[in-house]
C-alpha cells in the first residue's frame, strides 16, 4: 500500500478533509422529493383523465323462473342474449339497433321476457336493457 501524500495547505487555511470512498456511511435518499413526484403524477392523472356521465334509466325488471306472471293479456314476447351477444326474437335472430323498433311495431305493448343463456357477456344485457329502455320498452323480465 502507497503512503498517503498530504496536500500542503496555502497559507493561512485548513487542510481540505476528504472522506474515505469506503467508510460505510451510504447516502440517504430523501422522501420528500419522491412523495412531490407522487402527488404531481396523481393531480396530472387526476386532471387528465374524463370522467364519464353515468345515465340511468326507468324500466321495471323482474326476475321470473320462466312461467307466466305478466297481468297484461298479451303474449310475451322472448327475446334471448346468446354467449356471442347475438340477439333472437322468438328465435328469429335480430340485431340490436332493430330490438326495439321491432318490439314496437310487432309486439307494441307484449311484456318482453330477456333471457341470457349460460355465459351471456353481462356487458350485453345492459346493452340490450338500455337499448329497450331509450326504445320505449318498459316492461322487461328476466327468465332463467
Amino acid at each position: 500500500m502507497a503512503p498517503r501524500r498530504r496536500i500542503t495547505p496555502v497559507s493561512g487555511s485548513r487542510p481540505m478533509q476528504l472522506r474515505e470512498r469506503n467508510s460505510g456511511s451510504s447516502p440517504m435518499i430523501g422522501l420528500t422529493p419522491l412523495i412531490d413526484v407522487v402527488f404531481i403524477l396523481l393531480i396530472f392523472f387526476m386532471l387528465a383523465s374524463s370522467f364519464l356521465d353515468w345515465k340511468g334509466f326507468e324500466m321495471s325488471v323482474s326476475i321470473t323462473d320462466g312461467r307466466s306472471t305478466s297481468q297484461s293479456d298479451t303474449r310475451p314476447v322472448t327475446v334471448e342474449v346468446d354467449v356471442n351477444g347475438g340477439l333472437s326474437i322468438n328465435g328469429n335472430a335480430i340485431a340490436l339497433s332493430n330490438l326495439a323498433p321491432t318490439l314496437l311495431r310487432d309486439h307494441d305493448g307484449a311484456p318482453v321476457r330477456l333471457r341470457p343463456v349460460n355465459g351471456a357477456n353481462l356487458q350485453r344485457l345492459v346493452e340490450v336493457m338500455d337499448t329497450l329502455g331509450r326504445g320505449g320498452v318498459t316492461d322487461v323480465e328476466f327468465i332463467e
